[in-house]
């Protein structure tokens, strides 16, 4: 696992995906038609969090 993304669905559920690559990543991470927020996680550092 190279980077966990957390993010807050609409419904306002938690959720946590992992991918090996940082485009696959953000591409989850700023899908706004389905998410509130999210964060981009790596080593145990935050280096994106997006609200929308």
């Amino acid at each position: 696992m190279k980077y966990l993304v957390q993010v807050e669905t609409l419904a306002g559920e938690q959720q946590e995906k992992r991918y090996q690559t940082y485009r696959e990543a953000l591409c989850c991470a700023t899908n706004y038609a389905q998410y509130k927020s999210s964060k981009i996680i790596r080593q145990g550092e935050v280096i994106n969090q997006f609200k929308f």
